[in-house]
């Protein structure tokens, strides 16, 4: 299966679940791909999870017919993809979009020229605008000139009433020798540093608080869960996406930087599904140690460490 047929397959599972009244939600999507990647797809898994999140993709499959044949959205849903992702990722996943949106095998570099050439602004109007920056160019140039000349003419003025060389030099007026006597004030003592070092122990204090949601996510106990994220972070741990797995879990929790109370983690999530295969994942979790008890307030996915075996 080449990429194309990936996007392909994948545009039909997406008009199945359509078909009979199931939404297409991002996050479940994102636990489906993997199982529509081939062994030499395996590093494009990332770049789909993404795609299936973004808004360009969300418009697309919400549209009347879903998922149509729009060189406009392809050239979008692209360039969401080539934001973050290299050259080469982007190439291949070019031919993924393709696939999705049913535009035919070989379409991309037809399509994203001519939903370049249908953005692009008239002759008449880059004309236009050309000629207001060669008039404005020139009334810079005007003013450059003239502002150099008058200071040629004002350094030839001071050099005529300059004294001759080796001449007494001027008396000082006493005003003006007064002015320039230091000032016998003292200089003010520079403010203390009142920023206080973060408490060493809100580090573990952060980790317990996602080792503790990981656990109660895995336990399907949600009343606990939701004491443990806030209100930013309630997209990312849906009770109802983890269903799906028979167990999840978090470890090698590091820091990765402070911002005040906040305390910055990344760590390796596992998912177990019931049929016995796992995929392993990095992502980052910003939690509020100054909170009682302490939430996380955003968190992120990374990369896929180790695909669905």
């Amino acid at each position: 299966m080449n990429d194309y047929q990936l996007g392909a397959n994948l545009r039909r599972q997406i008009l199945a679940d359509l078909q009979r009244g199931q939404s297409s939600d991002g996050r479940r999507l994102q636990a489906l791909v993997g199982d529509f990647c081939g062994e030499s797809q395996s590093n494009l898994l990332p770049a789909l999870k993404y795609l299936v999140l973004t808004p360009a993709f969300s418009h697309a499959v919400g549209q009347t017919p879903a998922l149509g044949a729009d060189a406009r959205l392809q050239l979008r849903l692209n360039q969401e993809l080539q934001e973050l992702f290299a050259p080469a990722i982007c190439e291949r996943m070019a031919a993924v979009v393709s696939g999705l949106l049913n535009l035919g095998e070989g379409s991309t570099a037809t399509a994203t020229a001519t939903a370049s050439a249908a953005l692009a602004p008239s002759t008449g109007s880059s004309r236009g605008l050309v000629a207001v920056l060669s008039f404005i160019a020139g009334v810079l140039v005007v003013g450059v000139v003239g502002g150099l000349v008058w200071l040629l003419l004002l350094s030839r003025q001071q050099q005529a009433l300059a004294p001759p060389s080796g001449g007494a030099p001027l008396q000082e007026a006493p005003a003006e020798a007064e002015r320039k006597q230091p000032s016998e004030s003292p200089m003010p003592p520079p403010a203390p540093d009142l920023e206080q070092p973060l408490d060493p122990a809100a580090v573990d204090q952060a980790i317990a608080t996602v080792q503790q949601l990981y656990s109660a996510l895995s336990s399907r106990n949600s009343e606990a869960a939701r004491q443990l994220f806030g209100a930013a972070a309630a997209d990312q741990f849906d009770a109802s996406f983890f269903e799906q797995f028979e167990r999840v879990s978090v470890a090698d929790l590091r820091e990765t930087s402070r911002t005040g109370s906040t305390v910055n983690l990344q760590g390796v999530v596992t998912f177990l599904y019931p049929d016995g295969s796992s995929q392993s994942e990095t992502r980052s979790f910003s939690v509020d140690t100054g909170a009682s008890p302490a939430v996380i307030t955003a968190s992120a996915f990374g990369q896929v460490v180790k695909p669905r075996n």
